[in-house]
């Protein structure tokens, strides 16, 4: 079939990883505006979850983050017609970002005092590349290359939800006026656990859903590929089933295989690594919009996931494990502003609902430390005898989990991939598990 697609197994397994990761963005603006209320330039605050108030307090979203309260908004603008961000005045210490995304996901700016030292708050103009509107000269343009872009706005929670909520509402986004908005692609509904199948190359969609510019340097290499699948595709409904059946059978399987091998693992963990940007990898554009949507340059954050066995497998939530940090393993001495660890179900990456309410550890979360400085995290459906409460992640009865570690704004070693968390072992085996963990540094 390949001879008469006209592209190889491997290329159909790239067209369709660089289509998905678009899709992934379409599908979360549906997803977004589809919310009670919810419109172009009008900011939205996400209330904080309160680790320890039990099962309700557990977002149902993908891949939640915890440690930060989230305002976000979908900005729409034209030639004529900017949209206004305000960025309140946050205490010197205490984390935050404004973080704008293009329709790929591609990171675009993050208003902070680090990118902006002369004006860390105040008004920001984002405008349509290209554009000459009247802007008010107390603020600073931001240009974004088209119409619509992505804001997530964070402020550290940190050891005091309240003043992170009352500065998360200092964010806000206003538009001067009425611009020309486009609504997004038709798609049809999918899920990480179930992966849409040719229906990504059919025509127009392909056409609208690509049109959006892509900024990656390599996407003139990729696109012919995808414009091969659906044209095939196009050809007969014969065409379309066979098409699915390789997609389903060598594309999502592919795709998969990157997603578990990304990242060079280090003791069974895999780096986002020290990218600023996704610059030319439009393959991890795509598997971080599917594993954590939204993803943030290294210089803000750094998403260290633990990674599947040699064997593919992935951690069964029946199992108990830990992960034994020592002193100099401290994720604190790694992280120029704080940390968390936070453990989700596999593949879906969604947080486990438990009677605790405990759904990640980090700076603020109390973990009992040995006399050494060292801990350990215990990560099992239930708490081991003698263990500390603190030092405890719940896991799903039944399934496959997998953990996250954010170091934000990560010291020059993590970025460099010289330090890497331990390992994940099996509690019966923890003892040899750190033996091997000392013999590898």
């Amino acid at each position: 079939m390949t001879a008469e697609l006209g592209i190889s197994e491997e290329e159909l397994t790239d067209a369709y990883i660089y289509v998905l990761g678009r899709y992934l963005v379409i599908r979360q603006e549906h997803l977004d505006l589809a919310r009670s209320g919810a419109e172009y330039n009008l900011i939205k605050h996400n209330p904080p979850v309160r680790t320890g108030s039990g099962t309700s307090a557990a977002p149902s979203f993908v891949n939640p983050n915890l440690d930060v309260v989230y305002s976000e908004a979908w900005i729409a603008v034209d030639e004529h017609t900017p949209a206004f961000l305000d960025v309140p005045a946050v205490p010197a210490g205490l984390y935050y970002t404004a973080q704008i995304v293009d329709e790929w996901a591609e990171i675009l700016h993050n208003v902070n005092e680090r990118n902006f030292p002369a004006h860390p708050s105040g008004r920001f103009a984002i405008c349509l590349a290209g554009s000459s509107p009247d802007l008010p000269g107390d603020c600073v343009r931001l240009d974004i290359p088209t119409a619509k872009a992505k804001l997530l706005a964070r402020v550290e929670i940190g050891d005091d939800a309240d003043r992170a909520v009352s500065l998360q509402h200092g964010f806000a986004v206003t538009s001067a006026g009425h611009p020309s908005i486009s609504r997004p692609v038709d798609i049809e509904p999918f899920t990480n656990n179930d992966l849409p199948g040719v229906w990504v190359f059919s025509q127009p969609r392909l056409d609208e859903a690509l049109a959006a510019t892509d900024s990656c340097p390599r996407a003139g290499d990729v696109r012919p590929l995808a414009d091969a699948a659906a044209a095939y595709a196009d050809g007969s409904t014969e065409n379309a089933a066979a098409l699915d059946r390789l997609v389903h059978e060598v594309a999502i399987p592919g795709f998969f295989q990157r997603l578990a091998a990304f990242g060079l693992p280090v003791n069974g963990w895999g780096s986002t690594g020290n990218r600023p940007d996704f610059g030319a990898d439009w393959a991890f554009r795509t598997l971080a919009n599917y594993a954590g949507i939204w993803w943030n340059s290294a210089l803000e954050a750094l998403y260290i996931l633990l990674t599947p066995d040699d064997d593919g497998h992935w951690p069964s939530g029946d199992g108990s494990y830990t992960v034994r940090f020592e002193d100099g393993d401290d994720p604190a001495k790694h992280a120029c502003a704080f940390w968390s660890l936070t453990l989700y179900s596999h593949p879906d990456m969604r947080l486990v609902p438990n009677p605790a309410g405990r759904y990640s550890l980090g700076r603020h979360s109390g973990i009992t430390r040995d006399a050494d400085g060292g801990f350990t995290v215990y990560v099992g459906r239930e708490l081991p005898a003698g263990a500390p409460e603190t030092n405890w992640l719940p896991t799903p009865e039944g399934r496959e989990f997998t953990l996250c570690l954010r170091l934000y704004q990560p010291a020059a070693d993590a970025l460099a991939g010289t330090w890497n968390p331990p390992p994940l072992t099996p509690a019966k085996s923890t003892r040899l598990g750190q033996l091997l963990h000392l013999a590898r540094r």
